[in-house]
């Protein structure tokens, strides 16, 4: 019975030791990878591949400056490559607006506009439309038409780059007009 006692105790001595061991070089050397230099504020042009895009939720109807009878669409949208935040990317935008089909699977319904593409594959355009602020594009669609008050919409906006379509839907309402 001693003997067993003995082979036990070294046994237990032993799996705690076997333990500890991995425990303590995990410790000190750390289970981390090891990450990268740290690089500049991407530029527009550099090599970014874009993750997805976003209509931001400050996207709404308001009135054009020029003709105050006239609404037009502000739009803010994110374009979001795979390790930072939004930043401007070159590449082809579409913007499409369709009337709001609740009891579908697709709330697309008719489309009502179609706007001519966005081509921000240059750094001027691309510059014209960012706002470092919102850290976003933002564009004035015109519209041809006046939406009917407490109706809704649906927004899909299209980037075309690197040989890859991202697009994004975005129900929005017209209540009221802001300046």
């Amino acid at each position: 019975m001693k003997i067993f006692r003995k082979i036990l105790f070294a046994w237990g001595q032993f799996s705690i030791g076997f333990l500890c061991l991995p425990a303590a070089i995990i410790g000190l050397v750390g289970c981390e990878t090891a990450k990268g230099p740290i690089h500049a504020v991407t530029q527009c042009g550099e090599n970014v591949s874009i993750e997805q895009i976003h209509i931001s939720a400050l996207t709404e109807f308001v009135t054009d400056p020029a003709l105050p009878d006239k609404v037009q669409l502000k739009v803010l949208l994110e374009i979001f490559n795979a390790s930072d935040p939004p930043v401007p990317v070159p590449c082809i935008l579409r913007f499409e607006l369709y009337e709001f089909h609740s009891v579908s699977s697709d709330p697309r319904g008719k489309r009502l506009v179609i706007w001519p593409e966005q081509d921000l594959s240059n750094a001027e355009n691309a510059n014209e439309h960012w706002k470092d602020l919102l850290r976003g594009h933002e564009f004035y669609l015109p519209l041809d038409f006046m939406p009917r008050r407490d109706k809704k919409y649906v927004l899909e906006a299209t980037c075309f780059a690197d040989q890859k379509r991202h697009n994004d839907l975005f129900k929005v309402e017209f209540s009221a007009v802001k300046d």
